[in-house]
């Protein structure tokens, strides 16, 4: 049983030392705030968190937010130890020269997205504000970096000590934004369809629409026997857009008998988790309505959600799921740049800022998407097959679980999306060569 010392025991603090020793490290320990206690302790494992050191034991130098409770701008200190980036770096006698436990708090926290930043244009938190971005580290699992650190140290002054073993892992994951290009949707949405593209003289895109509605070719959305084939047993999850028509709402109605089997369809071997509407960011009761009409298509309590356009406002977004019993959430990512959004490529608590307070909702951090690769970055095929390759072997050494998002409508492997079939049949195949577990399997 490891011992710890802190001046002061408070929500910041346990959910860090939970996370770095206990979900990660697998140890058992306690919190002292009591220095006699801690010095009378007969335990031989024993560490001193503060800020200053008052007895012969393993000493950390500790920064004052996990101390606090307001939100504020902070002094980062960011440098570099051996190469790796670090923040909160301090010139005190101690046995890391940063404030590891600080620096886990400040990016699984979100600290930086609570404060008024400039946004993107869908009104989400813009990368480059971010400090990883600045730091050129959003491409590496730095927490897991920091906390190998720890480890090093940890392992040096106690070498009886047993660490948790993990496996690297993969989740699939898929986002049903537009089910169908053409097919199922109402009479109203496909005479107006038709009427747009001879405006535009879009001719060729016109008798691609008057066949799939003729039967007499596939739509070229409904790749789902193509998705499915591919995952085979492989537990995968769906998100699905059960929104009203609006301008980023496009999926066919609830009602629609054929999406309504296709859910049902998914969900006999996947998971299903809820796509909020775009519009359910600014009428918070559409995501406990949407909710409800999934659950009834598939008989089934839904509690894994994926923001629709990663619409993500701390703690706002995360507060909301919260009270419509939501448990996972997938949303931690970036649309404009790939990487580790909170600087890990393992699942964590949603800690809330505003009340001070860790949550049961547990966030699971996508490493990339493909419309980052093609739409943003405007990469080649080789291009986007590298990056894939690059952020596996970054998350594999890590033990952690590699997760990416793909949309039915890409894989449609036409117009623009041409050839990144090859991307996804490949990202599938460097999974099954480094024999990564399958972590769907264990939600």
């Amino acid at each position: 049983m490891l011992i710890i010392y802190t001046s002061t025991i408070t929500n910041r603090m346990q959910y860090v030392m939970d996370y770095v020793f206990k979900e990660q490290l697998g140890i058992e320990y306690v919190l002292c705030d009591d220095k006699n206690d801690f010095i009378l302790n007969p335990s031989t494992e024993k560490i001193i968190y503060a800020e200053e050191k008052f007895a012969d034991v393993l000493y950390f130098f500790s920064n004052t937010l996990l101390f606090e409770s307001d939100i504020k701008d902070v002094e980062i200190n960011d440098n570099k130890l051996n190469d790796i980036p670090i923040l909160f770096k301090h010139k005190n006698q101690a046995a890391i020269d940063f404030d590891v436990f600080a620096a886990i708090f400040y990016l699984l926290s979100r600290y930086e997205e609570y404060l008024n930043k400039p946004i993107d244009k869908f009104w989400n938190y813009n990368y480059q504000n971010s400090i990883l971005y600045q730091l050129n580290a959003l491409h590496i699992p730095i927490i897991e970096l920091w906390i190998s650190m720890l480890k090093e140290v940890l392992a040096k002054q106690f070498p009886s000590i047993q660490f948790k073993q993990s496996d690297a892992a993969f989740v699939l994951s898929f986002d049903v934004d537009v089910a169908y290009a053409y097919q199922n949707r109402s009479f109203k949405r496909v005479v107006g369809g038709i009427i747009k593209k001879i405006i535009k003289l879009q001719f060729a895109t016109l008798v691609d629409q008057l066949l799939t509605l003729s039967h007499l070719k596939k739509d070229m959305y409904d790749t789902f026997d193509y998705i499915l084939s591919k995952v085979g047993n492989d537990k995968s999850l769906f998100f699905l857009n059960m929104g009203s028509y609006a301008e980023y709402d496009k999926n066919p109605s609830y009602k629609n008998n054929i999406f309504r089997k296709l859910i049902k369809r998914i969900h006999a071997k996947h998971i299903t988790g809820l796509h909020p509407s775009y519009a359910s960011n600014f009428n918070k009761t559409l995501i406990t309505q949407e909710k409800q009409w999934l659950e009834e298509i598939v008989n089934d309590t839904v509690v894994f959600n994926r923001q629709h356009y990663l619409k993500l406002k701390f703690p706002l977004t995360y507060q909301q799921l919260l009270e419509n019993n939501m448990q996972y959430d997938f949303t931690i990512g970036y649309h404009d740049a790939y990487g580790f959004r909170a600087g890990t490529c393992k699942p964590f608590l949603f800690f809330d800022l505003k009340k001070n307070e860790v949550t049961n909702l547990r966030l699971f951090p996508f490493a990339i998407m493909e419309g980052t690769l093609n739409d943003v970055l405007k990469l080649s095929i080789s291009e986007a097959k590298k990056i894939i390759t690059d952020l596996l072997n970054v998350v594999t050494e890590n033990n952690g679980v590699f997760i990416p998002l793909w949309h039915n409508s890409t894989l449609s492997n036409k117009e623009y999306w041409k050839g990144w079939r090859e991307v996804f049949e490949y990202m599938l195949e460097e999974i099954k060569n480094r024999k990564l577990i399958n972590f769907a399997n264990n939600l």
